[in-house]
């Protein structure tokens, strides 16, 4: 179908013109600037009131070093929260995982019928889908070491530059 939203090729970022030699003759004060704004400012989002106790110390665990990278803005409260509710509910699971192993049952890792078939059990299911939402939720900030190779973090400049982040974080925090 012609002429809809998806036809023709994508915008290229101002970086890609600049790095290509400008050949669509665009404003090259525009595109400089362009590039080195970005495109979200970096801050930390409002954290939410509904938030677990230990969601909520996954949040100011992980905001800090967030704004330090520049990888959080305001927009991220959703994608954030549910990383740190997926931690707290993965860490919960695991102390039941480790309290039922304690017992003399043992049924915190397999749980086992009268019948002597064995099952998976439910702590260890709600654990592994708890890890599984905490990855997902996790991969979108950099938290896994194949998920931060696609990332760029803003390189650290001294005191010559200045350094947004590291002011947002400051403000955050003090």
């Amino acid at each position: 179908m012609s002429g809809n939203g998806n036809s023709g090729r994508p915008g290229l970022p101002a970086t890609v013109h600049l790095l290509r030699g400008n050949p669509g003759k665009q404003s090259v004060a525009a595109l400089q600037a362009a590039a080195h704004e970005p495109a979200v400012p970096t801050a930390a989002p409002p954290k939410p009131d509904f938030l677990s106790p230990a969601a909520a110390e996954e949040w100011d665990r992980v905001v800090a070093a967030l704004l330090s990278l520049g990888w959080v803005s305001t927009l991220d409260m959703m994608a954030l929260a549910t990383y740190c509710e997926a931690v707290a509910d993965w860490t919960r699971f695991r102390r039941m995982i480790a309290e039922q192993n304690a017992k003399a049952d043992g049924a915190g890792d397999v749980q086992t019928y009268a019948s002597g078939a064995k099952q998976i059990s439910i702590w260890r299911q709600l654990a592994n889908d708890a890890e599984r939402r905490a990855n997902q939720a996790g991969a979108l900030f950099g938290f896994s070491p194949i998920a931060r190779r696609n990332m760029k973090a803003a390189a650290p400049q001294g005191e010559l530059f200045p350094n947004d982040a590291r002011d947002a974080a400051d403000r955050y925090f003090n």
